[in-house]
C-alpha cells in the first residue's frame, strides 16, 4: 500500500491534481476524528479537517516519501487542531461548548476533565509520528492491532512494540500531571 500511495502522490506533484481527492476520501474520516478528539465539537472537527487537506495540498512537495502519508497528515492534524484550540480558549462561545453526555457534572469536574484531556492532547502531538499515529488508531480510532499493522504496512508485532513504547512516554511526559 505504501508504494500505491507514494506512486499517487507522484503523480499528484506530477500534475495530476484530480487524484488528490483519492487521499482525501481515504483518510477524511480518520483526520476528522484525531480533530474531534481534541475539540469535542463536530462543526469544527469539520472546518478543520477541509483546512487540513488544503495545507496538506500546499505542502505536498515537502512531503517525505520515505515516510507515510498518514502520519504525515496525522501531524498536520493534531497541530492544527492544538492551535486552533490554543487560540479559542482566549474567547468564551457559549454556542460552542463541548458537546459532552455527562452535562450534570460538576463544573469543576468538568473543567479538570478539560485541562486533562489538553495535557494528554499536548503531549500526544510530542510524540514522534509513528509513536503518535499508533496511539491515535487505536485509542481514538479504535483500531485493532491487526488493522493497523494492515494500514501502516507493519507487523501486528512491531505496532504492539510501537504502542507500548508511545504509552511509557506519554507516562513519562505526563508524570503526575494525571
Amino acid at each position: 500500500m505504501k508504494q500505491d500511495e507514494h506512486e499517487l502522490i507522484r503523480r499528484i506533484r506530477n500534475g495530476s491534481t484530480t487524484e488528490y481527492e483519492v487521499l482525501v476520501r481515504r483518510y477524511q474520516s480518520a483526520v476528522y476524528h484525531a480533530i474531534y478528539q481534541v475539540l469535542q465539537q463536530a462543526a469544527e472537527a469539520e472546518e478543520l479537517t477541509q483546512e487540513v487537506f488544503v495545507k496538506a495540498w500546499q505542502s505536498l512537495d515537502g512531503f517525505n516519501l520515505q515516510s507515510r502519508f498518514l502520519s504525515w497528515i496525522y501531524r498536520i492534524a493534531i497541530n492544527t487542531a492544538l492551535s486552533h484550540k490554543k487560540k479559542e480558549a482566549r474567547f468564551l462561545h457559549p454556542e460552542k461548548m463541548p458537546e459532552q453526555e455527562g452535562q450534570g457534572e460538576n463544573p469543576h469536574q468538568q473543567m479538570v476533565q478539560k485541562e486533562r484531556e489538553g495535557l494528554l492532547h499536548e503531549a500526544i502531538a510530542g510524540l514522534k509520528d509513528n509513536y503518535q499515529v499508533v496511539i491515535l488508531m487505536h485509542y481514538f480510532e479504535q483500531l485493532s492491532y491487526a488493522e493497523i499493522a494492515t494500514e501502516l504496512d507493519l507487523p501486528e508485532k512491531k505496532v504492539k512494540s510501537r504502542l507500548f513504547d508511545a504509552r511509557r512516554m506519554l507516562r513519562e511526559k505526563l508524570g503526575t500531571q494525571m
